[in-house]
């Protein structure tokens, strides 16, 4: 029987392993085990997801904090290599774009176990960016790279994979959608009155710059001057607000699990966000978003009228822009919830060709 080895480290991955382990729960010809880095790794960010979406203990935490990047990558891949050594018929599926990713991605390709990686192609042609880099080095090592949208798959085929590069790139929708489709709202433990828009700040290159991050929160202090701006603060954020002696006026919320998330996007007006995933949770839940990067992940959402990019230094402007869009959100442009089995379906297949082959 292959086991697969969900390698996963933050809130994202969290949400998107919820929801396939639970459908793979359902075949009889793979056993599953869950490998937590500890990349997230205090109880609003780590175990409160894993309670409330009911994601089984993980085998194993590395438990890496407090170290550098670098550091992050080096440690951990060491770690999983010397676990995986241990698995027989082991396969190594990794989740979108952070440092447990690429980790886990080498690890798996330093004791040649298959490498299966959801979240494949998303491009922004921005190297300057960890999570472009990570991802770019995590497609080419993968085995399997399963697509969120028709662009992700795109992306791979113009660059030979399929061909060329013999990593199979498949379109299978996201896993997020997925999630998002079967969790219901939870309860606002912070309740807000009225009208209100939702943010959330937590990217590294808004918060490593003060003057990225300054700019942020003065934009979020004057919009919430004429409408109740609300965040539930990274702790990342809360610790680099600190050090750079920043005064928020708006409201901070302690950090939301995923079902209180789920309400806040419900019960807002708009969102302002630099997260890849909130702002796909934003179009899911149809509210038009704001996306404070200069390359945004997903830029498939703006393509279709429900998104604006913006820098930091014109959140309120490009607020009021807002209004004029005529959003799409019905394109269905994650696919329509079903990823989870079209990822089953598809693993079936492909490990039983291999088989046959051998």
């Amino acid at each position: 029987m292959k086991k697969i080895l969900h390698i996963v480290g933050n809130r994202p991955q969290f949400i998107k392993l919820a929801v396939l382990y639970k459908e793979m729960s359902t075949s009889n010809e793979f056993s599953q085990a869950i490998i937590h880095t500890g990349q997230h790794f205090s109880y609003e960010m780590n175990e409160l997801f894993f309670k409330e979406l009911d994601i089984p203990e993980p085998v194993i935490n590395f438990n890496l904090q407090h170290v550098s990047a670098n550091q992050f990558i080096g440690i951990a891949a060491d770690a999983l290599q010397e676990y995986f050594l241990k698995e027989e018929h082991a396969i190594a599926f990794v989740y979108g774009d952070t440092n447990t990713t690429l980790a886990a991605a080498i690890a798996a390709k330093r004791v040649n176990i298959p490498l299966v990686h959801f979240e494949g192609g998303v491009r922004t042609g921005d190297n300057s960016m960890p999570e472009e880099i990570n991802r770019l080095l995590t497609d080419r090592l993968a085995d399997i790279n399963y697509c969120c949208t028709q662009q992700n798959l795109d992306n791979l085929l113009a660059e030979g994979y399929g061909t060329a590069i013999k990593a199979v790139p498949l379109l299978t929708g996201d896993l997020m959608l997925d999630a998002f489709m079967q969790v219901e709202p939870g309860i606002i433990q912070h309740p807000l009155p009225g009208a209100y828009v939702l943010c959330t700040i937590h990217r590294a290159a808004n918060l490593q710059h003060k003057q990225h991050l300054r700019n942020i929160i003065d934009g979020l202090n004057e919009l919430h001057k004429s409408i109740p701006v609300a965040m539930p603060v990274h702790p990342h954020t809360q610790k680099k607000v600190q050090e750079y002696g920043l005064d928020i006026h708006f409201t901070g919320l302690p950090p939301v699990g995923y079902r209180e998330m789920k309400k806040l996007l419900q019960d807002c007006s708009y969102v302002i966000t630099d997260s890849g995933g909130t702002s796909r949770e934003a179009y899911f839940m149809k509210k038009k978003s704001l996306i404070i990067m200069d390359k945004p992940f997903w830029p498939e959402i703006i393509e279709a009228g429900c998104a604006l990019q913006t820098d930091t230094g014109n959140i309120v402007k490009n607020s009021a822009l807002l209004d004029s869009l005529q959003p799409d959100f019905d394109g269905k442009i994650f696919g329509s919830g079903n990823a989870a089995k079209n990822i089953l379906q598809h693993l079936h297949s492909f490990f039983a060709t291999k088989t046959q082959r051998h």
